[in-house]
C-alpha cells in the first residue's frame, strides 16, 4: 500500500468559534477503485488554533476535508495512501 497521490488545499473559515465552514471538497487526480484509501494530513500553515482536521465524505473521485478550530485561514498538506 503506498502513496497514489499528494497534494495542498487552502481553507478558509469566516464563523466565529465554535461555529465553522471550512470544510472544502478536494477532486482527486487518480480516481480509485473503491473509497476504501487513507488520507494523511499535516497542518503546513495557520493563523490561528486548527483543533481537529476531518477527512469526510470519501468517494472514488474524491473527499471533504475541513477543520473544527477557529483559525481563519489553514494550509493542508495531503497524502492519499491506498487505492491505485
Amino acid at each position: 500500500m503506498g502513496i497514489t497521490e499528494t497534494g495542498r488545499v487552502a481553507l478558509t473559515n469566516t464563523k466565529v468559534y465554535p461555529f465553522n465552514d471550512s470544510v472544502q471538497t478536494v477532486a482527486l487526480k487518480i480516481e480509485q477503485p473503491d473509497p476504501d484509501y487513507l488520507v494523511v494530513t499535516e497542518v503546513l500553515h495557520a493563523d490561528g488554533e486548527v483543533g481537529d482536521v476531518e477527512v469526510t465524505a470519501k468517494a472514488v473521485n474524491g473527499f471533504k476535508v475541513g477543520y473544527t478550530g477557529s483559525a481563519k485561514n489553514t494550509k493542508l498538506g495531503y497524502a492519499v495512501i491506498g487505492g491505485r
